[in-house]
């Protein structure tokens, strides 16, 4: 019997000092809102047993599918993908997305409650999406910024019918304040994405409308 994955520490930091050399980056107000929540996330590590799950392996493809100034953040998750925790948020039973979004996606926290680098202040990480996933407009308290790191997606954000349908490509900052609905779907290339999250209850159920 082979043994069980252990935590990875040297590539846990390596992905800590990629997303604070990238969040200290960008100066848009998008972003520069989470600057000091990543700053100073916290003080403690945790070992975080890794788990696959198959959006992880897009990665790869997804290196073609970046901007210059979003490459190395994708190029580090995936040389260490294999050492993260990919979850997803949302089963079956909760009957809120479908199957096409199920069996494309998954997401790895660096910071957070449940991330390797522990925090009640900040959660951020990245998300994987396949092609032709419809994720479904939802809300949630959490203050949140998505930047979009590979490929493109069309976004929803609030009512505003300016933003409902706005093609988003690599090194957008998408800014959604707290209780917005929001939503998106890909297109016919896989996505990536950065995502922070900061006030409220930063492992939320969202609500979807």
């Amino acid at each position: 019997m082979s043994a069980s994955p252990e935590p990875d520490r040297a590539a846990d930091q390596r992905l800590l000092d990629a997303i604070q050399t990238f969040v200290s980056g960008r100066s848009d107000d998008a972003v520069a809102r989470f600057h000091a929540g990543i700053r100073d996330w916290g003080d403690t590590w945790r070992g975080i047993a890794p788990h696959h799950l198959g959006a992880a392996d897009t990665l790869s493809n997804c290196l073609s599918l970046t901007a210059p100034r979003t490459h190395a953040l994708v190029a580090g998750f995936e040389r260490d993908k294999a050492s993260r925790k990919w979850e997803q948020s949302y089963t079956q039973a909760d009957g809120v997305v479908g199957d096409d979004m199920l069996s494309g996606y998954g997401f790895a926290e660096v910071i957070g409650k449940h991330g390797p680098f522990v925090s009640t202040k900040v959660r951020t990480g990245i998300g994987v999406w396949g092609p032709h996933i419809v994720y479904p407009a939802h809300r949630h308290a959490a203050e949140e910024v998505y930047v979009v790191l590979a490929g493109r997606a069309i976004f929803r954000l609030g009512e505003d019918e300016a933003a409902r349908d706005a093609e988003r490509l690599p090194g957008d900052a998408v800014h959604v304040p707290s209780m917005t609905t929001h939503g998106f779907r890909t297109t016919d290339e896989p996505l990536v994405v950065f995502y922070i999250w900061q006030a409220g209850d930063l492992r939320e159920k969202s609500s979807f409308s």
